[in-house]
């Protein structure tokens, strides 16, 4: 039997829940999706607001930190007042100060001056006078006084003191220790106060000896106002010191107070010693604060070391609320979010997880993008149609020294130098007119940019355009490359480039020089030594021929002794017209030319056309010695490589230019100038190129394989015609 009523059967209810999982599937996809890339969204909000938010904390603690390096610097510029001040009355006694007289004086002025009721930054102050003669001493003593095997001479005897019973700096004398000698030395010679940073022995509250650091200062006092002008006679005219003592646990506490929640550990002098806080050794305790910085006062002639640190709350706590409060409404955004998308699939009926993924891939690939352009080693920085900053990424703020929250919305007109900026306007207008995505800015030249601090700088810059989604607006995205570096190292490369030019030049002179020398001694010494010995052999040949009883083998001998002094001659004038034909300084560049083309057709057999029109032109010394070396490289060449049979050789001048042509007919080269027959460097061709530089020539090369080599050297006449000018 069957049980009978209205229940579904087993299958239609499985088929019924298959129907609702299937429909429930896509808006709850959606749901998720649109959940998950709000909350991505909202993470990388959170993390720039805090990257943002805890940048502005650390700029606040620099502020800080300026501020208070400023306010210690102004309470050491009260002390040396105060010192300045006891310097005035001590100069103005017309009786020596120590004596009675001086002394009440002194008690009268300390009344006047209500050291009491000051604060207590200076612990005592006194006056010493000059006990040892300090043109004795030299300039280095005050490093090294204090050691050897004696004590070192005290230099200043203490005579008025406040308060009067005081502890005094050194016992009743100064000088005896090295950095007290040191300070005194530098303010003898340069007139100015001088500080003293040390080290001193005092009891402890259970008895037992420690040490401490303190600060003096010495004021000279001289016999003359103004001081002289150099240090030996400022040493010959002082007459003593005013010295005071700080109390520096008072004057950087006092300090430290104004900035509350604040470390501050000071050291000071050489070697580095603690002064603040009292009783500290170190400062590894303020590595390990949320901020700290280290900044150098220079103070007296010594250099004191401010180191800051602070683990304030008050700095982190709009870091940590702006991230949370984001994180918060990021997470009440992606339920509304998620919650929205899925009512609206549900009520179209239709699953709608592939819009949804689309939309959360573009949403993923936005925030992809961000993240690349953070992290971009260039400068970054997006435009709209107004030329206003919307994106303006980390290396931009570093190379324009702005910050990103002061770059956007504003013009880019601010980061451009104001003479470009009409210009780069116009710029920008024409590149949106032509449609192209993307090109380099100013062709190959390289722009300049102006930093928040009004420094311009060389940069490398592309541009794109983008239009948003609708079409109705485009944004520009310009790429920046601070080339300040490899336009310095270019110069160098430069002037580098220069200076071997220059000693090129030099040893090329230096060597024709040589040269000339050379050639003078074999063409004149050599040659007329050799002449006379012929003259020589010549007589006794003709002595011993009249003598008939002369042996015929010794005339034969004297005969050929002849012929060999006859071929010495002439390889003597060989060598020396190779090395610097003598006509070119006595004749000039035309004849030595003419002598080159005979004796290189005499030697190598090749034909040479020569054509030589210079018209009224007059060489000078250095350009007719640049034209023949040419020349003579040029057919050196052609014998040497070109396996010619005629050369054709041109010296002309057309216009305002002298143009030299060397050219055959041989087996020419597959790269002009660039390799010679057994494929090395030409150092032949580079020395062409050197000395038409010099001159302020050009080189061009005309070859190819079996169609010859040409070779053409054009100088500026200007440069080749001079004063001096060979005849």
């Amino acid at each position: 039997m069957t049980a009978s009523g209205n229940s579904s059967p087993p299958a239609a209810l499985s088929a019924r829940a298959r129907a609702g999982a299937t429909f429930l599937r896509g808006p709850a996809l959606a749901a998720a999706a649109t959940a998950a890339v709000v909350l991505v969204a909202t993470a990388a909000a959170s993390l720039l607001v805090r990257a943002h938010l805890l940048d502005e904390a650390e700029s606040t603690f620099e502020v800080r930190t300026v501020r208070t390096s400023a306010e210690i610097r102004r309470e050491l510029v009260l002390c040396t007042q105060i010192l300045r001040g006891a310097g005035g009355f001590v100069a103005a006694q017309p009786t020596a100060p120590g004596d009675l007289s001086s002394a009440d004086a002194w008690d009268r002025y300390i009344a006047r001056q209500a050291l009491d009721d000051t604060p207590p930054s200076v612990r005592s102050l006194g006056y010493a006078a000059l006990t040892a003669n300090l043109a004795d001493v030299p300039a280095s003593s005050g490093a090294n006084a204090g050691t050897g095997t004696g004590a070192a001479v005290p230099l200043a005897h203490i005579m008025l003191t406040w308060p009067q019973h005081s502890e005094t700096l050194d016992g009743q004398d100064l000088g005896v220790r090295a950095e007290t000698r040191a300070a005194l030395l530098r303010a003898a010679d340069t007139a100015q106060i001088a500080t003293a940073v040390r080290q001193e022995s005092h009891e402890a509250d259970a008895g037992e000896s420690a040490t401490r650091a303190r600060v003096d200062l010495y004021l000279p006092v001289y016999r003359n106002t103004p001081p002289p002008a150099l240090p030996p006679a400022r040493r010959a005219a002082l007459a003593g010191f005013v010295f005071a003592r700080l109390d520096t646990d008072y004057l950087f506490a006092s300090v430290a107070a104004r900035a509350p929640r604040m470390e501050l550990h000071v050291t000071g002098g050489t070697p580095s010693v603690v002064l603040y806080p009292p009783g500290g050794t170190s400062n590894e305790g303020t590595e390990q604060s949320r901020f700290h910085r280290t900044e150098t006062l220079r103070f007296g002639g010594e250099t004191f070391s401010l180191t800051y640190a602070t683990s304030d709350p008050s700095l982190t706590a709009a870091a940590d609320f702006g991230s949370s409060a984001t994180l918060a409404a990021g997470c009440v955004a992606a339920l509304i979010a998620s919650g929205a998308a899925f009512a609206f699939a549900r009520r179209r009926g239709t699953p709608l997880t592939e819009a949804g993924l689309a939309r959360s891939l573009s949403t993923l690939n936005e925030a992809r993008m961000m993240t690349i352009i953070r992290s971009s080693s260039e400068a970054i920085i997006t435009i709209d149609d107004a030329q206003r900053i919307v994106i303006f990424n980390p290396m931009a703020e570093r190379i324009f020294r702005c910050s990103a929250m002061d770059a956007i919305g504003q013009p880019l007109d601010r980061f451009i130098p104001e003479r470009y900026r009409q210009a780069h306007s116009k710029h920008v207008e024409q590149f949106g007119a032509t449609g192209v995505s993307e090109r380099k800015m100013g062709g190959q030249r390289v722009l300049a940019g102006l930093r928040a601090d009004g420094e311009e700088f060389p940069v490398e810059a592309s541009i794109s355009q983008t239009p948003d989604g609708d079409g109705t607006r485009k944004f520009y995205t310009v790429m920046l490359r601070d080339v300040t570096e490899r336009m310095k190292a270019d110069d160098d490369l430069k002037k580098s480039r220069e200076a071997l030019r220059k000693l090129s030049a030099n040893l090329q002179n230096v060597r024709e020089e040589e040269k000339t020398r050379i050639a003078r001694e074999l063409h004149d010494d050599l040659g007329q030594q050799l002449t006379a010995l012929k003259i020589d052999l010549s007589s006794i040949e003709l002595s011993l021929g009249a003598n008939e009883s002369a042996s015929p083998d010794v005339l034969a001998q004297l005969r050929g002794m002849r012929r060999i002094i006859d071929t010495t001659v002439a390889s003597a004038r060989r060598i020396a017209a190779d090395l610097r034909p003598v006509m070119l300084d006595d004749l000039g560049l035309l004849p030595a030319i003419d002598w080159l083309v005979n004796d290189f057709r005499t030697r190598y057999g090749i034909e040479v056309e020569r054509r030589i029109e210079p018209g009224d032109v007059m060489f000078s010394r250095n350009a007719a010695t640049a034209l023949f070396r040419i020349a003579q490289e040029a057919l050196t060449n052609v014998a040497r490589h070109a396996d010619a049979t005629r050369v054709t050789l041109t010296l002309v001048v057309e216009g305002a230019q002298c143009k030299l042509s060397i050219a055959d007919n041989g087996r020419g080269a597959a790269e002009p100038g660039a390799l010679d027959a057994h494929g090395e460097k030409s150092f032949g061709l580079l020395g062409i190129r050197e000395r038409a530089h010099i001159l302020g020539g050009s080189v061009s090369i005309e070859t190819a394989v079996k169609h010859g080599f040409a070779i053409t050297v054009v100088f500026p006449l200007a440069a080749i015609q001079q004063e001096e000018a060979l005849p």
